[in-house]
């Protein structure tokens, strides 16, 4: 008894249910949706059907007065369909309908006036079809239409008053159509329109005054055109516009003034144009856009003031500009509410050290894919919300070791791909890496660009051990006079009467030479050597330097006179210097001037001698072939005696 009651009871919540088409699904609020292989409108329950919904159906064409016996229809939709032809009188029997969407079919001509019955519609949807055109009076009558989407067609051209009784229009999508221009007075009668969609068209310019007319509009479309350029006070008139989106078309320039009077702007961008320049006064007061993005371009740099009146701007996208070198240096002045600045792969070369001095709220900042080479202590101090900082793919060889003092939220940061100059004083930025390991998300990728001998050495690996910092060189003396002399001085005994003593000197730290070096000093004037490690005499008189680390079989000069030969002899190391400057260094000039001298005469002369060499050569051979032909002349004579 009870299952009887209950199957009664959902018969009264589904009057039809028994009658619904066997390709249809239909719904107890009404609605009804179809697909599969039909081909005309389904019987369904007029009584009690208020949406249909034919999808993906065969259907080719609709009929005249097919939608007759669906008195109470108000929302009807063919989509992705067959359908390819309209009868004229196809809607003239549904007055009543509230929406019609015949979007993705085959329709390539729609009749004229088709729609001229629907007084009340509200929505009417033809995109993803193939009109190539419409008529004038194609949508005549349809004063209360609020959306009207005609986009991803092939229309080329369309009518001045094709739009003209549409007063209620809040909605226009053309994107995707083959338009080059329309004409001025085409949007003049939308005065409620919202949402003006015109990208993807072919778009080549716009006449000025085109948006004059469009005082309520919202959002305004017209990225991936081919627009060259744009009219001067082109947006003056739309105070409401809260998006507007200039990207991937032609640009080179824009007009001084082009986005003053837009106070409610949101959104802007004007990225993948070939910008070349921005005049100086871009933008008028925008307290409330939020987005700005300008990549792309062929910008060298911005105006000083081109953020100025943006200071509720809360995302900068100013990326992938390969000519943008440098920044001015108040160019972030005035933006305390950016959150994300994204600078990266652009060819910036260096940063003034308050270049984000005012950006207290900044946490995303993206420096990556630059040229940067070094980076100024304080540059982040300022930043105590910077969670997110990338600095990757620089030319950095160098951080100071204090640069993330005050930047206490940080959360990511990038250091790989750098020129690393692994030596001592890089060890302040190791330390600060190893302290902060889980903060480097590319820590595999943080190595050492110079020296050669540590390239591709990670820099959590190194110590001041590894990289000898610390090493020192001190001086050791003795008051014995030394009778000795050394194997070299035996053999040389003018250096052996030129070897100085030094004063004492402080400990000397040799943690910026390479690990593979040696200091030696030796006096400015006078041509002396250097002696280096191997046990030095007790005895010798003179103070020598010699290093606390292990003598690593090589020697280098620190701050001394040019090396003209070195040689060692049973365990010492000696250089043979001059000085700069003396008799030793005169006498050599000099020569070297002599010999060049000698060089240039010498040269001289041979080219006179192969010069006269020359001309004798061709006067033998001139006189030889004159005599040969007075012979030649005579021979005859010569026989006839004979």
């Amino acid at each position: 008894m009870w299952l009887i009651l209950l199957l009664l009871k959902l018969a009264s919540q589904l009057p039809f249910g028994f009658l619904c088409p066997s390709d249809c699904v239909c719904f107890p609020d009404g609605g009804v949706i179809c697909k599969g292989a039909i081909t005309d409108i389904p019987l369904v329950e007029a009584s009690h059907t208020f949406r249909l919904s034919l999808n993906d159906t065969s259907l080719k064409v609709l009929k005249a007065h097919s939608l007759q016996p669906l008195i109470l229809l108000r929302r009807f939709s063919i989509t992705h369909s067959l359908l390819d032809t309209l009868h004229p009188e196809a809607f003239y029997s549904a007055p009543q309908l509230l929406s019609i969407k015949l979007s993705f079919n085959a329709l390539s001509v729609l009749p004229p006036r088709v729609f001229s019955r629907q007084g009340i519609l509200e929505q009417l949807f033809l995109d993803g079809n193939q009109l190539v055109s419409l008529s004038a009076d194609m949508f005549e009558g349809l004063g209360n239409l609020t959306e009207l989407d005609i986009s991803k067609n092939q229309i080329s051209q369309l009518d001045a008053n094709v739009f003209q009784d549409m007063t209620s229009l809040f909605h226009l999508n053309l994107a995707g159509n083959l338009l080059r221009r329309f004409p001025q007075t085409l949007f003049h009668n939308l005065k409620q329109l919202k949402t003006l969609i015109m990208y993807s068209n072919q778009l080549e310019a716009l006449e000025e005054g085109s948006f004059d007319h469009l005082h309520s509009l919202l959002v305004l479309m017209l990225y991936k055109n081919q627009i060259q350029e744009i009219p001067p006070k082109l947006f003056w008139h739309m105070p409401s516009l809260l998006t507007l989106t200039m990207s991937t078309n032609q640009l080179r320039y824009l007009p001084a003034e082009s986005f003053y009077f837009l106070p409610n702007l949101t959104k802007l961008t004007f990225y993948n144009n070939p910008l070349l320049s921005l005049p100086d006064q871009l933008v008028g007061h925008m307290p409330r856009l939020q987005e700005l993005y300008l990549y792309n371009t062929n910008l060298s740099t911005v105006p000083w003031n081109l953020f100025a009146n943006m200071t509720g701007l809360k995302y900068l996208n100013l990326h992938l500009n390969k000519k943008l070198s440098s920044l001015p240096r108040n160019l972030f002045c005035c933006l305390p509410n950016l959150l994300k600045l994204s600078l990266k792969f652009n060819s910036l070369q260096a940063l003034q050290p308050e270049q984000f001095s005012q950006l207290i709220n900044l946490q995303t900042l993206l420096l990556n894919g630059n040229m940067l080479r070094s980076l100024s202590a304080g540059i982040f101090q300022n930043l105590p919300k910077l969670a997110k900082l990338e600095l990757s793919y620089n030319y950095l060889s160098y951080l100071p070791g204090d640069i993330f003092v005050g930047v206490s939220s940080l959360q990511s940061v990038t250091l790989g791909h750098n020129r690393w100059d692994c030596v001592c004083s890089i060890m302040d930025t190791v330390e600060w890496i190893n302290t902060n390991q889980n903060l480097v998300s590319d820590l595999d990728d943080v190595f050492c660009h110079e020296p050669y001998y540590l390239q591709k050495r990670q820099l959590i690996s190194l110590t001041s051990d590894s990289l000898r910092c610390g090493t020192t060189i001190r001086p050791i003396y003795n008051s014995v006079t030394s009778t000795a002399a050394s194997p070299l001085e035996s053999a040389f005994p003018l250096l052996s009467t030129t070897r100085q003593s030094t004063a004492p000197q402080n400990r000397t730290d040799m943690s910026r030479l390479p690990p593979t070096t040696l200091s030696s000093t030796t006096h400015p004037s006078t041509p002396s050597y250097a002696l280096t490690p191997m046990p030095i005499p007790e005895e010798a008189e003179d103070a020598f330097y010699i290093v606390v680390n292990p003598f690593y079989d090589t020697v280098v000069l620190d701050s001394c006179p040019d090396l003209v030969h070195h040689s060692r002899y049973k365990g010492w190391v000696y250089l043979w210097t001059i000085p700069p400057t003396g008799l030793y260094s005169g006498l050599l000039l000099a020569l070297h001037i002599v010999f060049i001298a000698t060089g240039v005469i010498l040269i001289v002369a041979s080219a006179y001698v192969l010069y006269r060499l020359n001309k004798v050569v061709w006067e033998l051979g001139t006189f030889a072939t004159r005599n040969q032909r007075i012979l030649t002349k005579r021979l005859p004579s010569f026989r006839g005696k004979l």
